[in-house]
């Protein structure tokens, strides 16, 4: 059945029109939104943003046992500290990891490679 031209040429221009919206949809990666949701930063407690307070300044007329007090205190100080360090560290590692892993699978290789990656069914 012959078609009209004005038929024909409006089918081509439905045709044209619709194919860069779709090539936009299939080139745009889904991944920069949901990384973006997985903030890191987000994971740290407000109590390790707090900085962690000194034992104070040396007291000139402080005693011997005042001396070990403030210095047991320092060094209670210096070991929450280099905890917080090495927690936020193990943090941020896992968070890596684990932003790296949903970009793999939100990024699965082009259709040809699977196909020619599948493997045979088991005989």
């Amino acid at each position: 059945m012959p078609t009209s031209p004005r038929l024909a040429l409006m089918r081509l221009l439905i045709l044209a029109l619709s194919l860069p919206p779709m090539a936009g949809c299939v080139a745009t990666r889904l991944t920069p939104p949901i990384l973006a949701a997985l903030d890191c930063a987000s994971l740290i407690p407000p109590s390790y943003r707090r900085p962690i307070p000194s034992a104070g300044l040396l007291d000139p007329t402080e005693t011997a046992g005042g001396l070990v007090v403030r210095y047991d205190r320092q060094t209670a100080n210096l070991d929450q500290a280099n905890g917080r360090t090495g927690d936020v560290i193990a943090l941020a590692d896992a968070c890596q990891a684990r932003q790296a892993a949903i970009l793999t699978t939100l990024n699965p290789p082009p259709w040809w490679r699977r196909i020619h990656t599948r493997k045979a069914p088991p005989s």
